[in-house]
Formats: C-alpha cells, sequence, structure tokens
C-alpha cells in the first residue's frame, strides 16, 4: 500500500514518461514477432514452381504475317466501259454469278466503229483481189503479144526456107535439063545441021540456070538472115520471158501477200465485231468460281478488259499464310518446310502448313530487311478467314511429345545441371538432371526427373 500511495504521489511528467517507455516497448517486440514470423514464410512466398510435362519442343525461324485466300482476279475477254459493279467486298459469290455489267451506249458506239472498220477491211480486200486479177491479165496480155511477134518471125523464116527450096527445085530442073541437051549435042556430028539449034538452046538454059543459082544464092541468104534475126528475136524473147516471169511472181507473191493481209485485216474486224455483238448481247461479268470478293479493282466509267480486271475472287478452300522474315533468317528457309503457327483470333490454338515458295527480292522499303515468304495451310479450317494475323515457325528441329522443363528452373554449378524437387511432404531435395534438346525456354528432360514432378526456384 505504500508503495501504491508513493507511485500514485509521483509528478504527472514522469507517469507519462513511463507510459510512453512502454507502449514503445510493446511496438518493438510485436514488430519483431511478425517480424520473425514473415521471415519464416519468405521461402514458400518467393519460391516459383514449375512442374515437368510432356509436349513438343521446336526451334526455328519465327515470323508474322497475314492469312490470304488464293486471289483470282475477274476479268471481261474483250475490252469495254465498266457501267456497274454488282457485289460488295466481302460478299459470298457462287460460280456463274454476275459481277459486274459494261456500259450499254459504250458497247453501242464500239460496235458501230466495229463495223465501219469491217466495211473498210472488206474493201480493202477486194482491191487486193482487183489488183492481183489486173496484173495476170496484163501478163497474160504480154505473152500474147510476144506470140504473135514470134509468130510473125516464124512465118517469115518459113517464107525465106519456101522460097530456098523453090529456088533449089529450079536450078536442079535446069541443070538436068542442061544435061540432056548436052548428051544430045554430043550425040550430033560437028557437020550436023542440028547442031547449031541445040547449041542456041544449050546457052539458053545454061542463062537460065546461071539466073536460077543466083535466086537461090539470094533466096538462101535471106534465109540465113531471117534465120538469125528469128534466132536474136527468140533469145531476147526468152529473157525477156524469164525478166517477166520474175516480175509476175514478185508481183504475185506481193500482191498475195497483200490479199492475206486484207483477209487478216477483214477476219480481225470480223472477230471484232461478233465479239462486241456478243458482250452486247450479254454484257455481263460472272464468277468463274464460287469465292469470296476481295476486293474491287476498277471503278465505274474505267476501260476494263484482259490485263485490267474487274474484281479478284478469294478461294475459301485454298489459303496461304504471307509471311515477313528477316534477312538474317531468309537462309534457313526452304520450300517444302514444315510449318507451326497460331492465329491471333484463337489463341494459343495451333496450326500447320509448308512453305510454298520463298522470294529472292527483299519486300520493297521493308527496314528492317526483309523476305515474303509464302506457307500453305494444311487441311480446309473454315474458322481460317482471310485477313487473319499469324504467327508462325518454320520448323528447323522438332522433338514430340517428350518430357520437358521449363529453363528458369535449372540452375549449373561446376558443369553439372540440378533442380529443388518438392517432396510429398513439403520438403525439398537438389536432384542432378540431364537435358536434351532445347528451344531456349524449355529443355528436354533424360534423366533425374519424371512426369508431374515439381520444381522448386527460391528467390
Amino acid at each position: 500500500m505504500k508503495d501504491i500511495v508513493k507511485l500514485k504521489k509521483l509528478p504527472k511528467r514522469l507517469v507519462v514518461v513511463i507510459v510512453a517507455t512502454a507502449v514503445v516497448i510493446s511496438a518493438v517486440v510485436g514488430w519483431r514477432l511478425v517480424a520473425d514470423s514473415q521471415a519464416s514464410q519468405t521461402p514458400d512466398t518467393l519460391a516459383r514452381q514449375y512442374d515437368t510435362k510432356k509436349g513438343d519442343i521446336t526451334s526455328g525461324v519465327t515470323g508474322q504475317g497475314i492469312v490470304r485466300y488464293d486471289r483470282h482476279p475477274q476479268a471481261y475477254a474483250q475490252t469495254g466501259l465498266l457501267g456497274g459493279v454488282l457485289v460488295q467486298v466481302g460478299q459470298q459469290v457462287k460460280a456463274g454469278d454476275r459481277l459486274a455489267v459494261l456500259d450499254e451506249k459504250a458497247l453501242d458506239d464500239a460496235l458501230d466503229a466495229a463495223r465501219d472498220e469491217l466495211e473498210k477491211a472488206l474493201i480493202g480486200l477486194e482491191q487486193a483481189r482487183s489488183a492481183k486479177t489486173l496484173g495476170e491479165l496484163n501478163d497474160k496480155k504480154n505473152k500474147t503479144a510476144g506470140d504473135s511477134a514470134a509468130a510473125d518471125t516464124g512465118a517469115q523464116v518459113a517464107q525465106a526456107q519456101s522460097a530456098v527450096d523453090a529456088a533449089k527445085s529450079a536450078v536442079t530442073g535446069l541443070e538436068a535439063q542442061l544435061r540432056q541437051l548436052q548428051g544430045q549435042l554430043d550425040a550430033l556430028s560437028a557437020d550436023d545441021p542440028r547442031t547449031a539449034t541445040l547449041t542456041g538452046q544449050r546457052d539458053q538454059l545454061q542463062t537460065q540456070l546461071d539466073a536460077a543459082r543466083n535466086q537461090l544464092q539470094t533466096a538462101e541468104a535471106n534465109l540465113v538472115s531471117q534465120t538469125e534475126a528469128k534466132n536474136r528475136q527468140d533469145a531476147a524473147r526468152q529473157k525477156q520471158d524469164k525478166l517477166d516471169q520474175q516480175i509476175a511472181g514478185a508481183n504475185s507473191t506481193s500482191l498475195d501477200q497483200a490479199i492475206g493481209l486484207a483477209q487478216v485485216d477483214v477476219d480481225a474486224a470480223r472477230k471484232k465485231v461478233d465479239q462486241l455483238q456478243a458482250l452486247k448481247d450479254n454484257p455481263y461479268l460472272t464468277s468463274d468460281r464460287d469465292g469470296v470478293v476481295l476486293s474491287i479493282d476498277a471503278k465505274i466509267g474505267d476501260e476494263v478488259g484482259p490485263t485490267v480486271p474487274v474484281t479478284s475472287l478469294g478461294d475459301p478452300g485454298k489459303k496461304q499464310i504471307v509471311l515477313q522474315i528477316p534477312q538474317s533468317d531468309i537462309g534457313k528457309v526452304t520450300e517444302g518446310q514444315e510449318v507451326d503457327f497460331t492465329l491471333d483470333a484463337f489463341g494459343d490454338r495451333k496450326f500447320t502448313g509448308r512453305v510454298t515458295s520463298r522470294s529472292l527480292v527483299p519486300i520493297k522499303d521493308s527496314n528492317p530487311v526483309a523476305y515474303e515468304v509464302v506457307v500453305t495451310i494444311d487441311g480446309n479450317d473454315a474458322d481460317i478467314l482471310h485477313g487473319m494475323t499469324a504467327n508462325a515457325t518454320l520448323i528447323i528441329k522438332q522433338k514430340k511429345d517428350v518430357l520437358q522443363l521449363s529453363n528458369k528452373a535449372i540452375r549449373l554449378r561446376d558443369g553439372k545441371q540440378y533442380v529443388n524437387r518438392k517432396n510429398a511432404d513439403g520438403t525439398y531435395a537438389e536432384v542432378e538432371i540431364t537435358t536434351g534438346f532445347s528451344d531456349g525456354k524449355v529443355s528436354e528432360i533424360l534423366n533425374g526427373l519424371t512426369l508431374g514432378d515439381t520444381v522448386v526456384v527460391e528467390g
């Protein structure tokens, strides 16, 4: 009681100090108890756990890209002005569906112009044929004139030959008469009164014979002259005929070529008319397959045709991924290479494909430099749509369904590999392991662990 009484008599300031000191001591003791409690729990709180599991380990080239349907441009076989587009991007179409229509007035104008061209081509063909006919007639005329001249010269030679033959006959007859008369004279005596008469007749025959011989000589000279003239004319005619034949042949070839070219013009003009008439009868562009409209490639009023498509259709049954692969990895890519990929639309769901082609020319303006690689998607999954983004791995090496563990759970010491395996009672045991193939993130476990083991990493 005395002590209590004495305490009660302590100054108020001292009491306050004593109480404050007690509070501080209590706080310090409580903090140490909490800290010790937390310290005992820290290994469990900060420990990271990794389980062994089975799966595929893949090493390869990675790239990103876009899913593309096989693209098929839809174009008119003939040129015309586009009058209207009957589909929209993203629309599904069937084979035979109408995609576009040509401008009707432009078709009418084009058809009229084509008919005019055909008419001109027909006139040109007729003129070419007429020119050939005229040339052939001129050739016949020249040949006839030459034949007539040759016939006249031949007739003159024949006349000269007849004159020679007549003169020879006269000479021969006179010579026979003269021989006969001379025989009579030789049979008479010198004083025979008939001698004088026969001698006069002989002299007269001799004069006629000399004249006949002169006439024969003249006729033979004329025959030689006429023959030489005919030979010269024949030689000249042969040369002229050869030249005429060459000219005629050249003219004929040229005219035949002109006719051929004119016929080509006619055929082309007629074909154009037929094509335009067919377009006028059916001005619609129709789909050549089932597909999806990927793009509208022309606008109303544009000139479209074989090289200028109106739309492009995608074939959902044939899909590809167009990847961009950096230049540091393009040398590791080969045609036929297996590819695993995921699509952003489906999370971690995996798909497969194969490399179809790789470009040898870098993508324009790519920075860093990258090359285009086309991957054909296996199967025909209807869920895969045009334009989806893909993350692909072009497989260089792969091991399937192997026991694996995260590389983060493995530590090295003295050239060996160790893990802290968690026991069934919650304690840890250091275990040496052997690893195999690794992709840099996980490693194949060859020895030391089994499927379902848990490995703990502290700190």
